[in-house]
Protein backbone atom coordinates (compact mmCIF):
# COMPACT_ATOMS: atom_id res chain seq x y z
CA UNK A 1 0.00 0.00 0.00
CA UNK A 2 2.39 2.46 -1.52
CA UNK A 3 -0.21 5.36 -0.37
CA UNK A 4 -0.82 4.81 3.21
CA UNK A 5 0.48 7.54 5.55
CA UNK A 6 3.49 6.78 7.70
CA UNK A 7 2.86 6.97 11.29
CA UNK A 8 3.99 10.17 13.25
CA UNK A 9 5.31 9.13 16.18
CA UNK A 10 8.07 6.55 16.65
CA UNK A 11 5.57 5.52 19.54
CA UNK A 12 2.74 3.91 16.88
CA UNK A 13 5.56 2.69 14.69
CA UNK A 14 6.67 0.94 17.47
CA UNK A 15 3.14 -0.73 17.81
CA UNK A 16 3.43 -1.96 14.70
CA UNK A 17 6.85 -3.30 14.68
CA UNK A 18 5.01 -5.44 18.27
CA UNK A 19 2.45 -6.65 16.14
CA UNK A 20 4.37 -7.96 13.12
CA UNK A 21 6.87 -9.38 15.34
CA UNK A 22 3.79 -10.82 17.25
CA UNK A 23 2.69 -13.01 13.97
CA UNK A 24 0.58 -9.76 13.32
CA UNK A 25 -2.24 -10.31 15.14
CA UNK A 26 -2.95 -10.64 19.09
CA UNK A 27 -5.59 -9.62 21.44
CA UNK A 28 -5.97 -6.66 22.73
CA UNK A 29 -5.46 -7.91 26.48
CA UNK A 30 -2.16 -9.68 25.29
CA UNK A 31 -1.44 -6.39 23.57
CA UNK A 32 -1.31 -4.04 26.31
CA UNK A 33 0.60 -6.62 28.54
CA UNK A 34 3.56 -6.87 25.77
CA UNK A 35 3.61 -3.74 25.32
CA UNK A 36 4.38 -3.24 28.76
CA UNK A 37 6.71 -5.82 29.47
CA UNK A 38 8.43 -4.92 25.97
CA UNK A 39 8.78 -1.18 27.98
CA UNK A 40 10.13 -2.82 31.08
CA UNK A 41 12.11 -5.13 30.00
CA UNK A 42 13.91 -3.54 26.74
CA UNK A 43 14.47 -0.56 27.63
CA UNK A 44 11.68 1.29 25.43
CA UNK A 45 9.90 5.03 27.16
CA UNK A 46 7.57 5.62 24.46
CA UNK A 47 4.06 4.77 26.79
CA UNK A 48 2.92 5.15 30.26
CA UNK A 49 0.41 2.21 31.74
CA UNK A 50 -1.84 2.17 35.14
CA UNK A 51 -3.09 -0.30 37.08
CA UNK A 52 -7.24 -0.88 35.58
CA UNK A 53 -8.94 -4.09 35.62
CA UNK A 54 -7.40 -6.81 33.82
CA UNK A 55 -4.05 -5.11 34.89
CA UNK A 56 -1.44 -2.69 33.06
CA UNK A 57 -2.85 -0.63 30.61
CA UNK A 58 -2.27 2.90 28.57
CA UNK A 59 -4.88 5.02 27.25
CA UNK A 60 -2.06 6.40 25.23
CA UNK A 61 -1.46 3.09 23.35
CA UNK A 62 -5.47 2.40 23.01
CA UNK A 63 -5.84 5.75 21.19
CA UNK A 64 -2.79 5.28 18.96
CA UNK A 65 -4.37 1.84 17.75
CA UNK A 66 -7.41 3.99 16.95
CA UNK A 67 -5.13 6.10 14.93
CA UNK A 68 -3.37 3.35 12.78
CA UNK A 69 -6.35 1.58 12.12
CA UNK A 70 -8.40 5.01 10.72
CA UNK A 71 -4.74 5.41 9.02
CA UNK A 72 -5.17 1.86 7.59
CA UNK A 73 -2.28 0.09 9.05
CA UNK A 74 -4.47 -1.99 11.38
CA UNK A 75 -8.09 -3.28 11.80
CA UNK A 76 -9.61 -4.44 14.69
CA UNK A 77 -11.68 -7.94 14.61
CA UNK A 78 -13.41 -7.93 17.85
CA UNK A 79 -11.11 -8.46 20.63
CA UNK A 80 -7.95 -8.71 17.96
CA UNK A 81 -5.80 -6.34 16.91
CA UNK A 82 -4.81 -7.12 13.26
CA UNK A 83 -2.11 -5.99 10.94
CA UNK A 84 -2.62 -5.06 7.20
CA UNK A 85 -0.98 -7.14 5.30
CA UNK A 86 -0.84 -4.93 2.83
CA UNK A 87 1.12 -2.75 4.99
CA UNK A 88 4.76 -2.02 4.61
CA UNK A 89 6.69 -1.78 7.72
CA UNK A 90 10.60 -1.40 6.56
CA UNK A 91 12.39 1.63 7.61
CA UNK A 92 9.51 2.23 10.81
CA UNK A 93 12.13 2.13 13.03
CA UNK A 94 15.81 2.23 13.74
CA UNK A 95 17.77 -1.20 13.02
CA UNK A 96 18.72 -1.02 16.88
CA UNK A 97 15.00 -0.38 17.83
CA UNK A 98 13.47 -3.73 15.95
CA UNK A 99 16.32 -6.33 16.56
CA UNK A 100 14.92 -5.31 20.71
CA UNK A 101 11.24 -5.52 19.33
CA UNK A 102 12.57 -8.90 17.72
CA UNK A 103 14.51 -10.35 20.50
CA UNK A 104 11.83 -9.91 22.73
CA UNK A 105 9.00 -10.87 20.71
CA UNK A 106 10.89 -14.36 20.62
CA UNK A 107 11.64 -14.50 24.20
CA UNK A 108 7.80 -14.08 24.81
CA UNK A 109 6.42 -15.87 22.01
CA UNK A 110 5.07 -18.65 23.98
CA UNK A 111 3.42 -15.91 26.42
CA UNK A 112 -0.22 -15.57 26.05
CA UNK A 113 -3.69 -15.57 27.75
CA UNK A 114 -3.69 -15.73 31.19
CA UNK A 115 -0.04 -17.15 31.55
CA UNK A 116 0.97 -13.99 29.85
CA UNK A 117 -1.42 -11.86 32.45
CA UNK A 118 0.08 -14.29 35.37
CA UNK A 119 3.61 -13.70 34.10
CA UNK A 120 2.64 -9.89 34.21
CA UNK A 121 0.93 -9.99 38.03
CA UNK A 122 4.08 -11.68 39.53
CA UNK A 123 6.58 -9.66 38.32
CA UNK A 124 4.73 -6.69 38.61
CA UNK A 125 2.34 -6.91 41.12
CA UNK A 126 1.24 -2.90 41.75
CA UNK A 127 -0.51 -3.03 38.03
CA UNK A 128 -2.94 -5.62 39.24
CA UNK A 129 -4.39 -3.58 42.20
CA UNK A 130 -7.75 -3.07 40.39
CA UNK A 131 -7.70 -6.32 38.54
CA UNK A 132 -10.81 -8.42 37.74
CA UNK A 133 -8.61 -11.67 37.08
CA UNK A 134 -6.46 -11.56 40.19
CA UNK A 135 -8.44 -13.78 42.53
CA UNK A 136 -8.84 -16.29 39.60
CA UNK A 137 -4.79 -16.28 38.70
CA UNK A 138 -2.60 -15.44 41.50
CA UNK A 139 -2.15 -17.96 44.84
CA UNK A 140 -2.42 -16.41 48.29
CA UNK A 141 1.13 -15.49 48.03
CA UNK A 142 0.79 -13.50 45.46
CA UNK A 143 -2.43 -12.27 46.29
CA UNK A 144 -0.48 -10.68 49.06
CA UNK A 145 1.63 -9.20 47.35
CA UNK A 146 -0.80 -7.41 45.70
CA UNK A 147 -2.30 -6.45 48.35
CA UNK A 148 0.84 -4.50 49.94
CA UNK A 149 0.61 -2.53 46.90
CA UNK A 150 -2.53 -1.26 47.05
CA UNK A 151 -2.63 2.91 48.40
CA UNK A 152 -2.72 2.96 52.03
CA UNK A 153 -1.79 6.48 52.09
CA UNK A 154 -4.43 7.93 54.99
CA UNK A 155 -5.41 11.72 56.90
CA UNK A 156 -6.72 15.03 55.47
CA UNK A 157 -4.51 16.35 52.99
CA UNK A 158 -4.94 18.89 50.04
CA UNK A 159 -2.67 17.55 47.35
CA UNK A 160 -1.81 20.17 44.11
CA UNK A 161 -0.54 18.92 40.86
CA UNK A 162 -0.12 20.03 37.32
CA UNK A 163 0.52 18.08 34.39
CA UNK A 164 2.73 19.88 32.70
CA UNK A 165 5.70 17.90 31.13
CA UNK A 166 3.97 14.29 32.14
CA UNK A 167 1.96 11.51 30.51
CA UNK A 168 -1.86 10.80 31.33
CA UNK A 169 -0.72 7.62 33.47
CA UNK A 170 2.17 9.11 35.59
CA UNK A 171 -0.33 11.82 36.29
CA UNK A 172 -3.30 8.65 37.19
CA UNK A 173 -0.43 6.75 39.13
CA UNK A 174 0.60 10.02 41.12
CA UNK A 175 -3.21 10.45 42.12
CA UNK A 176 -3.72 6.80 42.76
CA UNK A 177 -0.33 6.08 44.43
CA UNK A 178 -1.74 9.03 47.27
CA UNK A 179 -5.02 7.51 47.68
CA UNK A 180 -6.64 10.70 46.34
CA UNK A 181 -10.53 10.45 46.48
CA UNK A 182 -11.25 13.56 44.45
CA UNK A 183 -9.53 15.73 41.77
CA UNK A 184 -10.69 19.29 41.77
CA UNK A 185 -10.31 21.14 38.92
CA UNK A 186 -9.46 24.56 39.07
CA UNK A 187 -8.78 25.91 35.27
CA UNK A 188 -11.08 28.18 34.06
CA UNK A 189 -11.36 26.43 31.04
CA UNK A 190 -10.83 22.34 31.23
CA UNK A 191 -10.53 22.19 27.63
CA UNK A 192 -6.71 20.52 26.80
CA UNK A 193 -4.84 20.19 23.65
CA UNK A 194 -2.61 17.51 25.26
CA UNK A 195 -4.20 14.41 25.42
CA UNK A 196 -6.24 12.82 28.10
CA UNK A 197 -6.33 16.40 30.31
CA UNK A 198 -9.66 17.94 28.85
CA UNK A 199 -12.23 17.85 31.40
CA UNK A 200 -14.39 15.95 29.52
CA UNK A 201 -11.76 12.99 29.44
CA UNK A 202 -10.72 13.27 33.40
CA UNK A 203 -14.54 13.36 34.35
CA UNK A 204 -14.87 9.91 32.19
CA UNK A 205 -11.73 8.22 33.53
CA UNK A 206 -10.99 8.99 37.14
CA UNK A 207 -14.53 7.52 38.33
CA UNK A 208 -12.79 4.07 36.87
CA UNK A 209 -10.49 4.76 39.73
CA UNK A 210 -12.53 5.63 42.52
CA UNK A 211 -11.65 9.44 41.89
CA UNK A 212 -14.65 12.10 42.05
CA UNK A 213 -13.72 14.68 39.33
CA UNK A 214 -15.03 18.42 39.79
CA UNK A 215 -14.55 21.35 38.21
CA UNK A 216 -14.81 24.61 39.55
CA UNK A 217 -14.36 27.44 37.24
CA UNK A 218 -14.53 30.33 39.28
CA UNK A 219 -11.19 29.50 40.77
CA UNK A 220 -9.64 29.61 37.42
CA UNK A 221 -7.70 32.68 35.84
CA UNK A 222 -9.24 34.59 32.79
CA UNK A 223 -6.69 33.61 30.03
CA UNK A 224 -6.48 37.22 28.62
CA UNK A 225 -4.43 37.95 31.77
CA UNK A 226 -1.92 34.47 31.20
CA UNK A 227 -0.73 36.45 28.36
CA UNK A 228 2.74 37.45 27.73
CA UNK A 229 3.84 35.94 30.85
CA UNK A 230 7.37 35.73 30.10
CA UNK A 231 9.41 36.87 33.52
CA UNK A 232 8.72 35.62 37.34
CA UNK A 233 7.88 38.97 38.14
CA UNK A 234 4.90 38.83 35.65
CA UNK A 235 3.98 35.95 37.36
CA UNK A 236 4.40 37.63 41.02
CA UNK A 237 2.42 40.37 39.93
CA UNK A 238 -0.74 37.98 38.45
CA UNK A 239 -0.79 36.12 41.72
CA UNK A 240 -0.71 39.02 43.55
CA UNK A 241 -3.95 40.34 41.78
CA UNK A 242 -5.34 36.72 41.89
CA UNK A 243 -4.65 37.41 46.00
CA UNK A 244 -5.77 40.58 46.32
CA UNK A 245 -9.34 39.00 44.99
CA UNK A 246 -9.04 36.00 47.01
CA UNK A 247 -11.81 37.49 49.26
CA UNK A 248 -14.45 37.34 46.48
CA UNK A 249 -14.44 34.06 46.19
CA UNK A 250 -14.76 32.63 49.51
CA UNK A 251 -17.62 30.82 48.82
CA UNK A 252 -15.70 28.67 46.28
CA UNK A 253 -12.80 28.49 48.48
CA UNK A 254 -15.29 27.21 50.79
CA UNK A 255 -16.32 24.38 48.58
CA UNK A 256 -13.08 23.75 48.05
CA UNK A 257 -12.98 22.92 51.97
CA UNK A 258 -16.32 21.16 52.28
CA UNK A 259 -14.68 18.89 49.40
CA UNK A 260 -11.78 18.70 51.65
CA UNK A 261 -13.45 17.98 54.89
CA UNK A 262 -15.68 15.43 52.95
CA UNK A 263 -13.16 13.32 51.18
CA UNK A 264 -10.23 13.74 53.04
CA UNK A 265 -7.83 13.67 50.12
CA UNK A 266 -8.45 15.79 47.20
CA UNK A 267 -5.78 17.24 44.58
CA UNK A 268 -6.06 20.60 43.07
CA UNK A 269 -4.89 20.73 39.43
CA UNK A 270 -4.01 22.91 37.13
CA UNK A 271 -1.50 22.96 33.89
CA UNK A 272 2.04 23.99 35.43
CA UNK A 273 4.18 21.77 37.12
CA UNK A 274 5.96 24.35 39.08
CA UNK A 275 3.19 25.04 42.01
CA UNK A 276 4.39 28.45 42.24
CA UNK A 277 3.99 28.93 38.91
CA UNK A 278 0.55 27.98 38.93
CA UNK A 279 -2.15 29.95 40.85
CA UNK A 280 -3.62 26.37 42.54
CA UNK A 281 -0.71 27.70 45.06
CA UNK A 282 -2.30 30.71 46.25
CA UNK A 283 -5.86 28.91 47.06
CA UNK A 284 -3.80 26.05 48.80
CA UNK A 285 -1.89 28.67 50.59
CA UNK A 286 -5.37 30.52 51.82
CA UNK A 287 -6.70 26.94 52.80
CA UNK A 288 -3.29 26.26 54.56
CA UNK A 289 -3.29 29.55 56.37
CA UNK A 290 -7.36 30.14 57.15
CA UNK A 291 -8.43 26.36 57.69
CA UNK A 292 -5.19 24.49 58.82
CA UNK A 293 -5.27 22.49 55.84
CA UNK A 294 -2.01 20.19 55.10
CA UNK A 295 -0.81 21.01 52.12
CA UNK A 296 1.20 18.71 49.62
CA UNK A 297 1.98 19.53 46.26
CA UNK A 298 2.92 16.41 44.05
Amino acid sequence: MSSIKVPKFYRQRLVLSLLKQSGGTLSKMDFQKLLFLLHQESGFQYYGFVPYRYGCYSYQAAEDISTLEMLGWLRTEGNDIVLSQSASLRDLLPPEQVKRVTLFSDTHKNLRGRKLVKYVYSRYPYYAIYSEMANDLADNKLLLEIESRRPDKKGTTLYTIGYEGITLEAYLNKLIQNNIRLLCDVRKNSASRKFGFSGGTLSRILPKFDITYVHIPSLGIESVKRKGLDRKADYEALFADYKEHLPRKRPFMKEVHDLLIKSKRIALTCFEADPEMCHRHCISDYLEKYEKARVVHL
